[in-house]
């Protein structure tokens, strides 16, 4: 048997009745194959009456003359009719394949009959499906069941096409609706292609467990919804906050930028429902509210009291007499801002009395006038507008002042409960007596130098703010370890402290001389020398020379020493840079100070504007702007006397070299701290007295009475004729400018250009 009688390869005829149609009338287009039980649509009858109808009609008021094709095309419409007829009989005599499906279920034998024959034609695309068992067909408890995926005996899935994973999108795009022979030609090509592997859970392929210890895992431990009432309470928390009902503010409406230029943000707010003026709220931010009960805010003002007037009264240059009437009025001020809260304005006009002190001088008696009065009343206005902005200012500053003594405080109790047999004088002697920041910032430098390691195991270290300087622990580690090893035995055998030197400086009780040991510094360095930290006597006498100049610079003692002495005898010099030669001229700003040498700092002080031009040349880098001490060389023989022994001897003499030469070390790192302190405060001290100045002069000119023409009644609004050389330079243009008693310029002229103006108004 061969293949060619599985085809039939004889092409159908059709019959001359196809092709008779009408010439431009298009063929019969197919009809879809309906199923049967189908209502048959004759639609297309009524549309070839309607045409029929429609030619009828138009024959009876059209004159046709050819009378023989209208007949002729009326047969062929009969036989096409009849054609069409005959053909939907046959379609609806076929039986679809849901009618031979019934027909299987009710008699088997046709159902086996069918599938015999379809078996002679389909034998080449067998494939795999003869290797398979026949799937059982679902029942009527399976029909709307979700699961396709069910699987058999074996184990192995049926229905869809097995895969390794499902397929989330699998059913997400509908396939288009393919004829007969094409849907059976590719179920019949999906069928040929090798099975894929079956479903494989990806929790038991990461696990490695079978079901059953899957099982067991998930009774013990759960599947991870246990808390999910907790979320859903959560979720609904943050549902309710979120809400409709939640009102609607400012800031979910604007930009933050805009409620802060339009003062509308919540630090605003807090501002304004604040019954304490805006002014003292912002300044005082950074500090903390002062919780004090009737005592203490009594001591504190007090003591702030006697700090301000302590800065007020060198300026003031007051008598004696004057002095303390001027500390109650300073404490009167005090407790205006501080507890009543009110403005300095406020104070100046409406508590002008307690800023005047009236002091009664008895008189000699008048024997012609009996009557005459015996005290006279000498009344001193004591603070200005000028002071009452100062003791602002001194205000905020001492505030700063006691948060740091406060924190200080706090750190050196910390080192005291932690080494209760620790009793440095330093602390005692030095806290009390501090008005100055430089000066708790000296102590606070020589806290974290000479008790690092303890200060390490408190949490206070950590919690030190407002000032504090953070170190870096490296450098402290490096002195610990000095201060641990055999170097500060040599340091020991210098025979005088730091501190005790700065008291000798000082002149602060008795006088403390130094004691020489019974060994030179080289041969002590020999002995003490262990290969473990140092190889050899020079590295260890340079350790030691670098802790005791180190102790000498983080003197608290040592650095207002300096500090005065800076302070009392300093002097500027200015140096001109390699830039500054070239840019400075005769005629630039900066010439006054090119060659500027020795000014001292009062000189500085009466002309702030000159020292802040200095420092803004220093800036652009054209001059170097250097402080020191006038005598500086007869300064620094006084603290070689109060270090060096003396003794005579050669032994003397090698230990007083190495003094000297420890001394020059501590002095140049003192200078570099000092100086740079000094200029900042003396910066500071400028701009405030320039700021001063142009307060006044601004407070001047407004504070004047209306001009007072002569010969006219007081009130009358003169007219007014204004001259204006410019800023006085050659090149500036002369202008005047005539104005009316209403403020109207009526004519105006530039002198240089011979330009005028002349403006009416009706």
């Amino acid at each position: 048997m061969t293949t060619a009688n599985l085809f039939d390869l004889d092409a159908e005829l059709g019959t001359d009745e196809d092709e008779d149609f009408e010439e431009g009338e298009e063929a019969p287009r197919p009809r879809k194959q309906k199923a049967p039980g189908n209502i048959d649509d004759s639609s297309e009858e009524e549309e070839d009456d309607d045409e029929e109808a429609e030619r009828e009609i138009r024959e009876g008021f059209i004159v046709d003359e050819d009378e023989e094709d209208d007949g002729e095309r009326r047969e062929r419409r009969r036989e096409r009719k009849k054609r069409r007829r005959e053909e939907r009989e046959a379609e609806d005599a076929l039986l679809d394949e849901e009618d031979l499906d019934l027909i299987g279920e009710t008699h088997p034998d046709y159902q086996r009959r069918q599938e015999e024959q379809k078996s002679k034609f389909k034998r080449l695309k067998r494939g795999h499906r003869e290797d398979r068992d026949r799937n059982e067909a679902r029942g009527i408890d399976d029909i709307f069941s979700d699961d396709e995926e069910m699987a058999d005996a074996d184990g192995r899935a049926y229905g869809r096409e097995p895969r390794a994973y499902a397929d989330e999108f699998a059913d997400f795009i509908e396939e288009d609706e393919f004829p007969d022979e094409e849907r059976e030609a590719m179920r019949d090509a999906a069928e040929v292609r090798r099975p894929g592997r079956g479903f494989v859970d990806p929790l038991r392929m990461q696990s490695g467990l079978d079901e059953s210890a899957q099982e067991d895992m998930m009774a013990a431990f759960g599947d991870g919804t246990e808390y999910d009432w907790a979320l859903q309470l959560q979720e609904e928390g943050d549902e309710n906050q979120d809400g409709l009902d939640k009102p609607l503010e400012l800031k979910d409406v604007f930009e933050p930028s805009q409620l802060q230029d339009r003062m509308l943000t919540e630090a605003d707010n807090i501002i304004r429902n604040t019954d304490v003026p805006e002014r003292y709220q912002l300044a005082r931010q950074p500090f903390k509210e002062m919780n004090l009960s009737d005592e203490e805010m009594t001591a504190r003002m007090q003591e702030e009291t006697h700090w301000i007037s302590n800065f007020l009264l060198p300026k003031k240059r007051l008598d004696r007499d004057l002095v303390e009437p001027f500390r109650e009025v300073v404490g009167h001020v005090l407790r205006f801002m501080n507890v009543e809260e009110l403005e300095i304005p406020f104070i100046l006009h409406n508590r002008k009395d307690y800023l005047i002190h009236e002091e009664r001088v008895p008189l000699s008696p008048n024997q012609n006038d009996p009557d005459a009065p015996q005290h006279e009343i000498k009344a001193s206005r004591l603070l200005q507008n000028s002071d009452l902005w100062e003791i602002y200012e001194l205000d905020l500053k001492y505030r700063a002042f006691v948060e740091k003594r406060e924190a200080l405080s706090r750190s050196i109790e910390s080192i005291r409960d932690s080494m209760p047999d620790s009793n440095d004088d330093i602390f005692n002697d030095m806290i009390p007596v501090a008005v100055t920041m430089e000066e708790l910032q000296d102590v606070q430098d020589y806290l974290h130098f000479q008790y690092a390691a303890q200060l390490k195991d408190t949490t206070v270290y950590d919690q030190e703010t407002n000032g504090t300087q953070k170190r870096a622990r490296g450098t402290r580690n490096i002195w610990d370890k000095v201060r641990a090893g055999q170097a500060y035995h040599m340091v020991r055998a210098f025979g005088i402290s730091a501190d005790a030197l700065a008291q000798n400086a000082l002149k602060l009780g008795t006088r403390q001389y130094t004691e020489d040991p019974a060994e030179r510094p080289d041969d002590m360095a020999d002995k003490l020398v262990d290969g473990s930290e140092y190889s050899n006597s020079q590295q260890l006498l340079a350790a030691a020379k670098a802790m005791f100049a180190e102790e000498l610079a983080q003197s608290p003692r040592m650095r207002k020493l300096l500090r005065q002495n800076f302070y009392m005898d300093g002097v500027f010099d200015c140096f001109r840079t390699e830039k500054g030669l070239r840019r400075i001229d005769e005629e630039h700003p900066y010439y006054e100070f090119k060659y500027l040498r020795g000014k001292d700092l009062r000189s500085i002080v009466s002309k702030p504007e000159l020292f802040l031009r200095m420092l803004k040349a220093e800036d652009e880098g054209l001059v170097d702007v250097r402080v020191r001490i006038e005598y500086w060389d007869g300064f620094k023989d006084s603290l070689y006397k109060n270090i060096m022994s003396d003794n005579f001897s050669e032994l003397a003499d090698a230990w007083n070299a190495l003094r000297r030469e420890t001394l020059d070390m501590a002095l140049e790192k003192l200078t570099r701290v000092i100086v740079k302190g000094v200029k900042e405060n003396l910066k500071t001290e400028c701009e405030a007295q320039i700021a001063r100045a142009c307060r006044e002069e601004y407070a001047n000119k407004l504070d004047q009475a209306p001009y007072k023409p002569r010969g006219m009644v007081l009130g009358t609004t003169p007219r007014v004729l204004a001259l204006s050389n410019g800023a006085g330079k050659r090149n500036d243009a002369i202008c005047w400018a005539y104005v009316d008693e209403n403020g109207r310029v009526l004519e105006h002229e530039d002198a240089s250009k011979g330009v005028g103006y002349r403006i009416d108004f009706l």
